[in-house]
Formats: structure tokens, sequence, C-alpha cells
């Protein structure tokens, strides 16, 4: 379900990214159910209780922020820099390292 969730906020990610691209209101719109569907879907991963919030949240980020930048590099075609790399790779190393001091 977690998958599902982080699947569903890319979708409204990018939904939100043409309209800020086109202007044109209609992929706002279309974001709308898709953030409703992430959030309602959110409260049932925290509902299974399987995960506590913290961990199920930063699950949900990592799987959502690799979604991302998947579709940003492959479908958009974003070419990032080696400095912009060491960023992704420190917010990787930050979420792992917070989650890990946790214990």
């Amino acid at each position: 379900m977690v998958v599902t969730v982080a699947t569903l906020g890319v979708a409204g990610d990018v939904l939100v990214n043409q309209w800020a691209k086109t202007q044109l209101v209609r992929w706002w719109v279309l974001s709308i159910p898709m953030w409703i569907a992430t959030a309602t879907m959110f409260g049932f991963v925290l509902r299974e209780k399987r995960y506590s919030f913290s961990v199920a949240l930063i699950i949900i980020l990592l799987l959502h922020s690799g979604l991302v930048l998947a579709w940003d590099t492959l479908i958009e075609r974003a070419i990032l820099t080696p400095t912009q790399w060491a960023g992704v790779a420190a917010a990787i190393a930050a979420i792992v390292l917070m989650e890990a001091g946790r214990k």
C-alpha cells in the first residue's frame, strides 16, 4: 500500500507540473483527486499500524522521490548536474541517518 501512496503522489505531482508548464487549469483540477486519494491511502497505511508514522512517511518519501526522479530524467529528459546528483545522494543519506538515529 505504501507503493500505491507514493505512486498516487507522483501522479499528483506530474499533473501539477503540467499545470505549471501550461497554465491550463484542467491539469490542476485533475491533480486534486490524486491528492485526495494519496491522503486517503496514507490514512489507510497509518490505520494498519504496520509502520509508525515516521517510518511510513520516510518510506513513502523515498519511493515518491525516486519515482519523481525517474519521471523527470526518463520522461521529461531533465539532466541533473553532478552537484544535483550529490544532493540526491545526500538527501537519501539524511533520511536513512535520521531513521537510524531514532533507535
